[in-house]
């Protein structure tokens, strides 16, 4: 059994912004830098034969960071960030106010509203198990994504379904290390 190393990208302006963002792309401010860095040290006694990474910039820098053992990074469109549709760009508040009965369906069907030119929680979950299923569990795959992968990739290895998708509180450039295969995976590291 390999291990899954996951790393969630270090900071943007628009996380400290509080802005809903999946598909709007910018790079990392100054501490989203440091804490690529900081996960990089966390790696550094971590072997792994793989790097993949989302192909949005903010994860693409932190893998370029992270990436101690200078593997070639796989870029995968199926761990890019949930697609927010007409909710990209705003904070939660504006959302409220711009678009408030879209607010409320969200609000009482969070897995399966389609955020209208975006996608359903639900469908970024289903890439995500799409990506796990063409992933070799015998070798250690390191995973630099974005705070819906990663908690799509924790809901489905560690209860089956969506239904723990808000346990997990993973911070601008955490490392979450889980050992096993898609029949049975274990939580070994969380930092």
């Amino acid at each position: 059994m390999g291990k899954l190393i996951l790393v969630r990208h270090g900071q943007t302006e628009l996380n400290y912004n509080k802005v809903f963002f999946g598909k709007l792309n910018p790079s990392l401010n100054e501490l989203g830098i440091e804490q690529a860095n900081m996960a990089k040290k966390k790696l550094l006694n971590i072997s792994y034969d793989n790097i993949y990474s989302s192909p949005l910039k903010r994860a693409k820098e932190t893998a370029e960071i992270c990436n101690h053992l200078k593997k070639d990074i796989i870029f995968d469109k199926d761990i890019e960030e949930l697609n927010f549709g007409i909710f990209e760009g705003l904070t939660y508040e504006e959302i409220l106010a711009k678009y408030p009965e879209e607010a409320k369906l969200m609000e009482k069907d969070w897995k399966n509203f389609n955020y209208k030119t975006g996608e359903s929680p639900f469908q970024m979950y289903e890439r995500v198990i799409s990506f796990l299923k063409r992933l070799d569990f015998s070798k250690d795959n390191l995973v630099v994504a974005h705070w819906g992968i990663i908690n799509s990739i924790l809901a489905y290895l560690i209860a089956g379904n969506m239904d723990v998708y808000w346990k997990f509180d993973i911070k601008n450039g955490s490392v979450v290390v889980l050992e096993g295969n898609l029949d049975f995976c274990y939580l070994t590291r969380l930092d």
